[in-house]
């Protein structure tokens, strides 16, 4: 039996695609986000004076991800946002390309339903309402 001689070399840390951070924001609090497009959100979030408050991936709206085994499982929407006029939202940021995918939609479905009972509205804002906001 041969032993190898060879040093490995250290492994090195693999650069995440997305953007991640820490936001610190005077609505909301610390905020840890995971990707370019929420935290520009966030920043437009803090700077709309309509805006009283809102949160990041707090809220918890459970939803059956398969009929057959009825697995519950929780979605934990992006956003929770609280209106100066009492209105509230419910904001999802996705690609547009991701925004038709099975998972995607049966989490959406169970986020309208919550919205209906809880008089909120759901919002899935894409690159294409973020370039309307004028955040990419």
């Amino acid at each position: 039996m041969t032993v190898s001689t060879k040093k490995r070399r250290p492994r090195r840390k693999r650069k995440s695609r997305y953007h991640r951070g820490l936001h610190v924001s005077p609505k909301a609090g610390d905020c840890n986000y995971r990707s370019g497009w929420e935290f520009s959100y966030m920043k437009w979030l803090d700077a709309n004076d309509d805006v009283l408050s809102w949160s990041y991936e707090k809220l918890v709206i459970e939803y059956v991800s398969n009929i057959k085994s009825k697995r519950v499982r929780k979605y934990y929407p992006d956003f929770h946002v609280k209106y100066s006029d009492g209105h509230v939202e419910v904001v999802e940021i996705k690609p547009k390309r991701r925004s038709e995918q099975s998972t995607v939609l049966k989490k959406a479905s169970a986020a309208i339903k919550w919205c209906k009972i809880n008089g909120a509205t759901y919002v899935m804002v894409t690159e294409v309402e973020l370039k309307l906001l004028k955040l990419l």
